[in-house]
This record gives structure tokens, C-alpha cells and sequence, in this order.
């Protein structure tokens, strides 16, 4: 118990000093003197790196610090999510440590100083004046300016050479969703960054003080945890990925990734259980007398619409699957028993027909047998869909491998 309150306090901490000195690499302090527009607009124009360092021999790193702050819909039948999220590039340009040492601001000793901020037209708009590593979403389903810094609300210098940018928007991101085990299913929303550079020339590096706490409380806040409609936020994850693109050059990407559950009461309540309860109501026509035909089909075939109307709501959630869903092959199932009730119900009055006895042989069979048989295919449903795990994996949902 005293470690997990160590802990707590710990976090706390972290987030006390991350979140009030600025996010990402802004570990920073303002000058102990004045620094004038003017004296900015001079270190902009002495600025002239409009592309890479060719001649270095290791490769520009920049960190990349982003915070999920809402999901605010997540659009199965579109195959997408939206995002409000904010992010920060922080890298080191090397070069401009020589134009910062021509106005003797230059320092890279203890807390790096915060200089000039600029507004991203200046640097990138006309004239590039400062190399901009060209970092963005991959899977972003509108378009990235990345002739404006990728968007960038400001940039920033510091005294040591390094810059800075903050990105604060809101974006709909496509995703690769599997919906085999819904309502049960664990998704991932990724946030899918690259740069247009090789990563002999710039490579991507998560933030080393706000991303680990980011993984560790998953984005949790002062006022709470992200709200997600619908879902329950399990883990958060980063990492890099390479690879050689076709122009046999390695490239590298930077991954967010938000491992999210789905609520599944709604389904449970209003879907799965009111068609169990349809189901046991046609059911129960077995143990009504045979002579009583058109009583016993009235009710199987009302049920059977019933499950019918079930199939358009959810229908309405998702989108047209080469596969079957878990979801779908419940009510198949309860398709197929509602309407074989019916069939067996004449088979029982023409048993009756010729035997004379107002219960048949079919009847009595059918009270046992049905239900028997239905819950053992739906156990070994569970078990096909949630990877032999049985009834803990329909409990647990965990995601596919």
C-alpha cells in the first residue's frame, strides 16, 4: 500500500512540473534580459537552412511529444475516429548555433533559454529559412500543409539551437478496425506518424519525459480520464517502425497507439438478451397443446419478424464485412431455431394428425433437445471467436493476435 501512495505521489509530481512548465521539450527559462522584435526579425533573416544538413554524419532526431486530449466519435461504418490532440516537435539545428553566436546568444550551459517565436509563414511561407523535417499523419483523412510547418500554430528557438513547434487541432484519422468478436471486440486507434525524409537524414524519437507518463496514466488528467463515447481506454502504447521504400532508402515512423474496449452493456441489455427472451417465447410453443396450430406458428412467426427488425439496428454500426461478427452469428443462430420451431410445430400437428395424441413424441423431444442444443453451439461459438478462451474470453474480450 505504501508503494502504490510513493507512486501516486511521484505522478503527481511529474505531472505538477511537466504540465506547468509546457509540454515536450519545453523544460525551459525566459532571458534575464530583453530580447527586441527587432533583434528576432535579424536572427530570422540571418537564417538560411532551407534543407537538411547533406554533410552530417548522423541524422537530425526529432522528438515528438503528442497528447491525446479527446476522442470525440468513433465511426465504425466510415472506418474511422476524430481526435483533439495536441503535438510538439522539438529537434536540434545545429546551424543555427553559429547565427545565434553572430548576436552572442548562444548558450547551451544548464536550462536552455527561450529566444524568438515565430509565426511558421515566416519561416516556410515565401522562403524556406529554416529546414523543417516535414513530420505527418499518415492516416489523417484531411490534408496536411506541410509547406506551413505541417500545420504548426508557432515555432519556437531556444538558446542552444534547438526548435521547437505546437500543434493544437482536432482531425478525423482513418483506422483498420476488426469487428469479429463485436460487441465483445477490442480496438486500436493509431495515430501514424513519418517523415518525407529518410532516416539517414531525420529520425523520430518519442519524447523522453511527457510520453512514458503519458503510457504509464494513459493521458490521465487532473479532471479525469480521455472520454471516449462508448469505450473504455485499456492501454498506451508507442513505438517506432522501419522500413526500405522502394527507392531502397530506410524510413521510419513514429506510432501511437490507444488500445480501447467497447461498453458492452447496450448490447448486452438491449440486443443479445431481448433476443434470448424472443427466442425461450417461441420456444415455449412446445408445450402448447398440437391441435392448436395456427396459435403455436402465429407466435414463432411474430418472433421471427422481431429478430428480423433486430438485424437493421445493428446494421446501422457498421459496415458491410466480408465476415461474420460474433453479433451476427448469434442472431443467425437464434434465425435459424425461431424458424425451425416453426417448421416442427406442423411436423407436431401432423404427428398429432395421425398418432391422435395432442402432445406428440416431437413436442417432447423438442422441450429438451432445442434448448440444449442451441446453448451448446452458441458455447462453441464463443469458444471459435474468442480464441479458445471459452467464456473468459467472452468476459475478458481480449484483442486478436
Amino acid at each position: 500500500m505504501k508503494n502504490k501512495f510513493l507512486t501516486y505521489i511521484f505522478f503527481v509530481f511529474c505531472f505538477t512540473n511537466i504540465f506547468s512548465l509546457s509540454h515536450s521539450m519545453n523544460i525551459y527559462k525566459y532571458p534575464d534580459f530583453n530580447i527586441s522584435r527587432e533583434e528576432c526579425d535579424n536572427i530570422l533573416e540571418s537564417m538560411n537552412y532551407p534543407n537538411p544538413d547533406y554533410i552530417s554524419e548522423e541524422p537530425v532526431t526529432v522528438y515528438v511529444d503528442l497528447l491525446v486530449e479527446k476522442i470525440f466519435e468513433i465511426n465504425g461504418k466510415e472506418m474511422e475516429f476524430e481526435a483533439f490532440y495536441s503535438m510538439w516537435h522539438d529537434w536540434k539545428e545545429k546551424r543555427l548555433t553559429e547565427t545565434l553566436k553572430k548576436f552572442n546568444l548562444f548558450d547551451d550551459t544548464g536550462k536552455r533559454t527561450y529566444l524568438c517565436t515565430y509565426n511558421p509563414i515566416e519561416l516556410w511561407g515565401k522562403a524556406n529559412r529554416l529546414f523543417y523535417p516535414t513530420i505527418e499523419f499518415y492516416n489523417k483523412k484531411s490534408k496536411t500543409n506541410v509547406n506551413l510547418g505541417g500545420d504548426a500554430d508557432w515555432v519556437d528557438i531556444y538558446s542552444d539551437g534547438m526548435v521547437g513547434t505546437r500543434l493544437r487541432d482536432s482531425a478525423k484519422f482513418s483506422a483498420n478496425f476488426d469487428f469479429r468478436r463485436f460487441p465483445f471486440d477490442t480496438q486500436v486507434l493509431s495515430f501514424e506518424l513519418w517523415s518525407e525524409f529518410p532516416s539517414t537524414l531525420v529520425e523520430i524519437a518519442p519524447e523522453p519525459i511527457s510520453m512514458p507518463v503519458y503510457k504509464e496514466t494513459k493521458f490521465f488528467f487532473t479532471d479525469g480520464d480521455i472520454q471516449i463515447p462508448g469505450w473504455d481506454l485499456e492501454k498506451v502504447d508507442y513505438y517506432n517502425y522501419d522500413y526500405v521504400d522502394n527507392d531502397k532508402l530506410p524510413y521510419q515512423g513514429f506510432y501511437l497507439d490507444l488500445t480501447i474496449k467497447r461498453q458492452t452493456s447496450y448490447y448486452l441489455f438491449k440486443i443479445i438478451l431481448p433476443i434470448l427472451f424472443i427466442l425461450v417465447i417461441s420456444w415455449s410453443v412446445f408445450w402448447v397443446r398440437g391441435s392448436q396450430l395456427e396459435a403455436k406458428v402465429n407466435v414463432t412467426i411474430v418472433c421471427l419478424l422481431s429478430l428480423i427488425a433486430y438485424n437493421f439496428i445493428i446494421d446501422e454500426d457498421l459496415p458491410k464485412l466480408s465476415y461474420l461478427t460474433f453479433l451476427d452469428c448469434f442472431i443467425l443462430l437464434s434465425y435459424f431455431y425461431t424458424g425451425t420451431a416453426t417448421i416442427l410445430c406442423v411436423y407436431s400437428f401432423l404427428r398429432k394428425l395421425k398418432s391422435g395424441r395432442d402432445l406428440s413424441v416431437v413436442d417432447r423431444y423438442a422441450q429438451f433437445v432445442g434448448p440444449v442444443s442451441y446453448f451448446t453451439i452458441l458455447l462453441i461459438m464463443l469458444i471459435y471467436f474468442y480464441n479458445l478462451e471459452g467464456i473468459g474470453g467472452f468476459l475478458k474480450g481480449p484483442a486478436f493476435n
